[in-house]
C-alpha cells in the first residue's frame, strides 16, 4: 500500500510536495475505512483518496510524475541518453534536482526509496526499510554520484550479507551501474533478489490509468476469464448503458480483406515488428479512425484480429452486435475503467491511480463506481484508488472521510501544492461540496471581470445589478 509520496522540481511542483495516504488521528468517521497498523504500529492507511483542484491546478501533474517515476524505475535508461526530466518551468530550475520519495508496504515490509536527480545523471539514491518480522529501521543502500560521474555506494548489513562474495558482487555491480541509471533498476536486472519486491511493487502493484485510456487488456481479459467477462458485462446492464453483453471477435487477419487501403510502408512495418514479437504478443493498431483494431499473434505464427463488441437487445428480443466505436464516448470511458474496478474487488493488492474518474461520466454513475469499490472493501484488502476529479457529487462525509479528500492549489509563481481537508476544521453535517464551491478551502479557479475583455456590448451599473444596453 502506498503510505506517502513526496515530489520536488517536477512539472509544477516546485517546492517539496508530500501527498500521504496515512489516516489522520483527529478524523474518527468511516473508521471502517482504515488499514490499521499496516505502516507501523499505531499507523492507519487510507483505501481511497479524491483529489480536487482548479484547472491546470497540478491534479494531473501528480499522477504524470508517479507515471514518471514508475517509468524510470521499472524500464531504466538507455546508455548515454538524458533523462527528459520536466522541471518547473516558471524560473532557473532546470539545472537544479529534481526529487522523488516514495513510502509503501508490500510485503509484510515497509519501504522507504528515492532518489534525485537531473538531466544528466542520477545524483543521489536511497532505500531503507522494515523487514518483515523486524521493528527498526535498516539501511539497504545509499548511493551518490559524483561531477565526475564516479558512482560510490554504502551498503547496509541485510543487502551486504556477511561473505566477502556479496559484497564483492554488489561493488562489481555498483561499477557497472551508468551515471543516469537507478542502482535499484540494475542491481534487480543482475538478480540482487533482496531488492526485486521493491521493483515488484512499482511494476505489478502501481497501476496508473490515464483520463483517456485504450486498454488492450480488454479483449485479452475476456478473452482468458470467464469470471472478467461476466463482471464486465453485469456491471454494463447494472449501470444502464443498453448493453446486454459484451465480447471479443477474432478472426485470422488478411490485410488484403481487413486493411486494403493501408498504406504499403505501414503494412510492412507491422509485417515486422508481429515477426520479431513473442507468441501472444499484442499490437494495438493507431492511426486507424473511428476504429479500435488488436493484432495478436498465435501459437505457430497465426496472425489474429480482434475487436470489442457489444450486444444489444432490439425490440424483438434479439441480439444485436454493435462495434466498440458505435457505442457513446461515455459507455466507452466506462468500459475502460471496469477492468480497474475488477482488480480493486480481489484481494490482490494494487494502487491504482485515476486521472479523472468523472471524465464523460454521468455524477451519479462516477458515485455509484466508488460506493461499489468501498462496499467490496474487506479487513483484509490492501487495495487503494487514488484519483482526479471534479465532481462536487462526491464531496460528501457520508461518502469520504477528511483525510481521503485532497486538494491542489497553485500559488502566485504557478507552484502548486497539496493539502487535506482534515487541515480544515468542519461540523460532520456540512455540506462540504458546497463549501468547496464558495471557496471555503481554495484549490477552485478565481475568474477576472469578464466586462475586461471587451466582448461584451453591454454597461454594468453600480452598485445595483442593472445591464443597459
Amino acid at each position: 500500500m502506498l503510505v506517502q509520496v513526496t515530489i520536488e522540481n517536477f512539472l509544477s511542483f516546485r517546492d517539496e510536495t508530500t501527498f500521504s495516504m496515512l489516516g489522520a488521528n483527529s478524523d474518527v468517521s468511516h473508521l471502517a475505512h482504515l488499514a490499521v497498523d499496516v505502516a507501523g504500529k499505531g499507523k492507519s492507511l487510507l483505501p481511497v483518496a479524491a483529489i480536487y483542484g482548479a484547472n491546470a491546478a497540478g491534479k494531473s501533474n501528480l499522477i504524470k510524475a508517479i507515471d514518471f517515476a514508475q517509468d524510470l524505475i521499472v524500464e531504466g535508461t538507455r546508455s548515454g541518453k538524458a533523462i527528459l526530466v520536466p522541471t518547473f518551468k516558471l524560473g532557473d530550475y532546470s539545472k537544479k534536482p529534481s526529487k522523488f520519495e516514495f513510502i509503501f508496504t508490500y510485503g509484510n515490509a515497509l519501504y522507504s526509496y528515492g532518489f534525485t536527480f537531473n538531466s544528466g545523471q542520477i545524483l543521489e539514491e536511497w532505500l531503507y526499510g522494515v523487514p518483515p518480522n523486524k521493528k527498526r529501521e535498516v539501511q539497504y543502500f545509499d548511493r551518490t554520484t559524483s561531477e565526475s560521474k564516479e558512482t560510490k555506494i554504502e551498503y547496509g548489513s541485510i543487502l551486504r550479507g556477511k561473505g566477502d562474495k556479496e559484497k564483492q558482487f554488489l561493488e562489481f555491480i555498483a561499477k557497472g551501474t551508468r551515471s543516469n541509471q537507478l542502482f535499484l533498476t540494475e542491481a534487480v536486472d543482475r538478480n540482487v533478489t533482496i531488492l526485486m519486491p521493491i521493483v515488484h511493487w512499482f511494476k505489478r502493484v502501481l497501476t496508473i490509468i490515464p483520463s483517456d485510456p485504450r486498454s488492450i487488456g480488454l479483449e485479452i481479459g475476456i478473452l482468458s476469464s470467464e469470471e472478467f467477462t461476466s463482471f464486465l458485462g453485469k456491471f454494463l446492464k447494472f449501470s444502464g448503458t443498453g448493453i446486454d453483453s459484451i465480447s471479443v471477435e477474432e478472426v485470422a487477419l488478411d490485410f488484403d480483406a481487413h486493411f486494403p487501403e493501408m498504406p504499403v510502408n505501414m503494412r510492412e512495418e507491422l509485417n515486422q515488428q508481429l515477426a520479431e514479437s513473442n507468441e501472444d504478443s499484442i499490437i494495438m493498431l493507431e492511426n486507424m479512425p473511428g476504429k479500435r483494431y488488436l493484432l495478436m499473434k498465435r501459437d505457430g505464427g497465426q496472425l489474429s484480429l480482434m475487436q470489442l463488441k457489444t450486444k444489444h437487445l432490439n425490440d424483438k428480443d434479439q441480439l444485436v452486435e454493435f462495434s466498440i466505436e458505435e457505442e457513446s464516448e461515455g459507455t466507452q470511458r466506462l468500459i475502460n475503467l471496469i477492468p480497474a474496478l475488477f482488480i480493486l474487488k480481489n484481494k490482490s493488492e494494487k494502487v491504482v491511480l485515476l486521472d479523472e474518474l468523472d471524465c464523460r461520466l454521468h455524477p451519479l454513475l462516477s458515485r455509484q463506481f466508488l460506493e461499489f469499490f468501498l462496499q467490496c472493501k474487506t479487513e483484509e484488502s490492501k487495495n487503494q484508488l487514488i484519483f482526479t476529479t471534479h465532481d462536487t457529487n462526491l464531496l460528501d462525509l457520508k461518502l469520504l472521510r477528511r483525510d481521503e479528500i485532497w486538494l491542489v492549489e497553485k500559488n502566485k509563481q504557478g507552484g502548486s501544492h497539496l493539502y487535506s481537508l482534515a487541515e480544515f476544521k468542519i461540523r460532520p453535517d456540512l455540506k462540504v461540496g458546497k463549501g468547496y464551491l464558495d471557496g471555503r478551502f481554495g484549490a477552485i479557479p478565481f475568474f477576472g471581470d469578464i466586462s475586461t475583455l471587451g466582448w461584451l456590448n453591454c454597461e454594468t451599473e453600480s452598485p445595483a445589478i442593472k445591464v443597459k444596453a
